[in-house]
Parts: C-alpha cells; sequence; structure tokens
C-alpha cells in the first residue's frame, strides 16, 4: 500500500448504526427529513400565523399624521395615537354636524345642497387639526408654550364657530318661540302704529302723532268728514233756532199769563183789576197774538223739528260712515299687516342668534346653561390639542425628531459634497480653459517661427 495524504483519503464507510434515519436505540431507520420546498411549507405550518394588522386603526392612526414605519419601533404607544386619531375623526365631524345645522338654519329647511359644504368642512376641519396635532410642539417649555397658544387659539376660534349652531339646535325650541313671539308683539305694534295714524274722525280716537310716516297713511275711498261737518252745523243751527224759540215761547207765556190775569180781574203791576174782556184785556191778547205772529213762534217750532230730523238723520249716517271707515281702516290695516308677515318668511340665523342672546340676558339660568354647552362644544373642539399637548413628548415623538435631525444632517452632507463636485468641475473647467490657451499660444509661437524661417530664407 502506497501512503496517502489526506486530501486522497477515501470516504468511510457509513456506519448503519449511526446512518440517517437511524439510531442505536431506534433500531429499523426513520423516514429522511424532508427538504426543499416541503421542508418551507411545513416550516411554515408549524410557525405561528402573523395576524393582519386591523385596517380601523392604521386609518384612524392616518388621521394623527403618524408614520407607521416609525411607529412599528415603538408598538406600545400605538393604542395613544389611535385614540389620538379618533379624537380627530370626532372633532371634524361634530364641526360637520354643526355646519349641517348652520346651513338649514340659514336656509330654514333641509336641502341635499347643504351635503357638500359639510363635505368641504368636514376635510377642513379635519386636516386643520390633522396639522395641530402632526406637528411638533418642540422641546422645552420656552418652545412649546408660545407653539401651543397659537394653535389653542386657532382651535378656540373654530370652536365658537363650530359651537354656536350646536348650541341653537340644543335650544331651538326656545329660540323658536321666541322668534315667533317677537314676530307677532312686531305685527301687533304694527297694527296699533297704523291705527293711530289713521283715527275715525268724529270720534274718541286722539289725533293722529306728529311723526306718522307717508307709508303709515291710508287714503280711503269713504270717509265720515263731510257727513260730520253738516251734522255740526245743523247742530249749531238748531242749537242757536232752540234758544230762539225758547226765548220767544218764554216772551208769548209772559204776555199770555198777563192777558189772562187781566181778563180775570186779578190785582197786580199793570193790572186794572177788573173782571171780563176789557179793553186791556183786549189788547194784552192782541200784544200777544201780534208776537207771536212778528217772532214766527209756529215757522220756527217746524223749522225746529225739521233740523232735529235732519240731525237724526245725519247722526244714522254718521255712524254708518263710521263703521264703514273703520271696517276699511280695519282691512288696511290686516292687509299691511299680512304683508308685513309674508316678509317675516322662515326663521333665519341672524334671528336665532338674537333670540338666543335675548334668552340670555332674559333668564340667568338659560344664560348658564347655554354657557355650559358652549364651552362644552369649544373644549370638545379644542380637544385634539389638548390630548397632544397633555400626552407630551413621546417616544415616537422623539424617533420623529431624530429622524428629521439626521435626514437634515443627511440633506446638509448631499449638499456640501454637490457643492465641493460643483466646485471640482469648476476647477477643472479653469483647467482645461488654461491648457486650451497655452496651447494655443504655443501654436502661435510655431507659426511665428514658420513664418521668420520663410522669410530668412527669402532674403
Amino acid at each position: 500500500m502506497h501512503p496517502m495524504d489526506d486530501n486522497h483519503r477515501p470516504d468511510p464507510e457509513p456506519d448503519p448504526a449511526t446512518s440517517p434515519g437511524r439510531t442505536p436505540e431506534s433500531g429499523p431507520a426513520t423516514p429522511p427529513e424532508p427538504t426543499g420546498d416541503l421542508a418551507a411549507e411545513r416550516a411554515a405550518e408549524g410557525a405561528p400565523r402573523r395576524l393582519p394588522r386591523p385596517q380601523l386603526g392604521r386609518r384612524l392612526r392616518v388621521l394623527a399624521g403618524v408614520d407607521e414605519r416609525l411607529l412599528d419601533r415603538v408598538p406600545q404607544e400605538r393604542a395613544w395615537y389611535t385614540s389620538l386619531g379618533g379624537v380627530v375623526l370626532g372633532t371634524a365631524t361634530i364641526a360637520a354636524i354643526s355646519m349641517y345645522f348652520a346651513i338649514t338654519q340659514a336656509m330654514g329647511a333641509s336641502s341635499w345642497l347643504a351635503v357638500f359644504p359639510v363635505l368641504v368642512w368636514f376635510l377642513f376641519i379635519l386636516n386643520v387639526d390633522r396639522w395641530l396635532v402632526s406637528s411638533r410642539l418642540g422641546e422645552g417649555w420656552f418652545r412649546r408654550v408660545p407653539v401651543l397658544m397659537m394653535r389653542v387659539l386657532m382651535a378656540f376660534f373654530f370652536g365658537v364657530i363650530i359651537a354656536e349652531p350646536l348650541v341653537l339646535r340644543i335650544f331651538e325650541t326656545a329660540v323658536i318661540q321666541h322668534v315667533a313671539d317677537q314676530r307677532t308683539e312686531a305685527l301687533a305694534q304694527l297694527a296699533g302704529r297704523l291705527k293711530a295714524c289713521n283715527p275715525v274722525p268724529g270720534s274718541t280716537e286722539p289725533a293722529a302723532p306728529a311723526d306718522c310716516k307717508a307709508t303709515e297713511t291710508f287714503n280711503f275711498d269713504q270717509s265720515p268728514v263731510a257727513t260730520l261737518r253738516e251734522l255740526a252745523t245743523r247742530r249749531a243751527d238748531a242749537e242757536a233756532l232752540a234758544k230762539t224759540v225758547d226765548s220767544d215761547s218764554a216772551q208769548l207765556r209772559a204776555i199770555n199769563d198777563l192777558a189772562r190775569r187781566e181778563c180775570v180781574g186779578d190785582s197786580g203791576d199793570g193790572l186794572t183789576g177788573q173782571r171780563g174782556v176789557g179793553p186791556n184785556c183786549r189788547r194784552l191778547r192782541a200784544e200777544a197774538d201780534a208776537f207771536k205772529r212778528t217772532r214766527q213762534l209756529d215757522a220756527n217750532g217746524v223749522k225746529l223739528v225739521n233740523l232735529r230730523t235732519q240731525i237724526s238723520e245725519l247722526e244714522s249716517a254718521a255712524r254708518t260712515s263710521h263703521a264703514a271707515f273703520e271696517a276699511e281702516r280695519e282691512t288696511k290695516v290686516k292687509e299691511r299687516v299680512a304683508e308685513e308677515r309674508s316678509h317675516q318668511g322662515r326663521i333665519g340665523l341672524l334671528e336665532r342668534l338674537g333670540a338666543l342672546h335675548d334668552l340670555a340676558d332674559s333668564s340667568g339660568v338659560l344664560a348658564v346653561g347655554i354657557w355650559a354647552v358652549r364651552i362644552f362644544f369649544i373644549l370638545v373642539d379644542c380637544m385634539p390639542i389638548l390630548v397632544k399637548f397633555v400626552g407630551g413628548s413621546t417616544t415616537y415623538d422623539k424617533l420623529v425628531s431624530a429622524q428629521l435631525a439626521v435626514a437634515e444632517r443627511d440633506l446638509n452632507h448631499d449638499i456640501e459634497a454637490e457643492y465641493a463636485e460643483r466646485e471640482a468641475v469648476l476647477r477643472k473647467r479653469r483647467a482645461e480653459i488654461d491648457l486650451e490657451i497655452l496651447e494655443h499660444k504655443a501654436e502661435l509661437n510655431t507659426r511665428l517661427h514658420r513664418a521668420a524661417d520663410r522669410l530668412s530664407e527669402r532674403v
């Protein structure tokens, strides 16, 4: 046998006891271990399955502006940022509901057209809150407080805008009733003003105020003014005639009484005291008849009766004219009030705000309730930034800061490298230009020497 080195030494025979698939204790050989794809499949079956990450939580974290790859390094904070995204979504949803209430209250009715501005407002508030919670507050109190105050101020103003329609919606019943009462009172005041500016002539109503406008006075088809003037004239004539008739009747009764006493023989001043129809008796009776004819007592009596009949008829006509005037005035007042009522239309947003302010001024308890609801919704809108501030700087925030610092450093390095590369290119270009200049000078010198040589040869 020739000696052989280790490199050419034949492989030893396999020991049956230690061959694959066999052990000294097991006796017969076991099936060989699977290899290749089969082994990979069995390994995958034996390994614990990784459950898929919930999509809802991921989408909520997107609203908080979270980088999932960076958050995978600190999975313990995943629940925190999921909750923060839920707060942002809830605030935007409340803002959308508030906008819907504001639009419907301004329009006075619900409409599908409100969906578009509501959707725009929802996305706007969603992105604003996402920006508020996703951007960094900075390190240290001196940097965090100004940024926090600016963001809280923005959230406060948005909260005031968002809270007011919701407050109006909560107190809608009282607000609508107050507006209805105000409108009813305004219409009643208008009706009273119109009646005061158009009093019934000849009635006990006071005269029209001096500040009545032209739009507050009416033109009437019928007016009792002419009838009242005629009635006043007739009453004055009847009163004067009645006084005359009464005076003449009194004088006639005195003459007749004196003639009667003279005829019956009564004694007294101007009486003879002799009974019978004597000269004095006949004279006194003649004076009475002459006085009656001269003063036209019978004609004046008939005239007075006629005047009183006319007065009665005029009074009846005046009452009818008054009733017609009042009816026409009432019709015109109702028409003007109905016109004003038609101009009122549906209850708008400004009227609701004014009514809410009046209700708050009228009742202290109601004012406390209104402000409590208003402050609640303002705090709800400020909730994302408050949650962000209360949570402080998390490990994820520190990782973001570190990543931004690294990115800034890499960017600076890239800028410096780019600048150095540009400097090298410029230096190379300058060197090439200098070389081209030298070559050009050398060529010019060569051409000059050649020209000199040719000239010297000619000479």
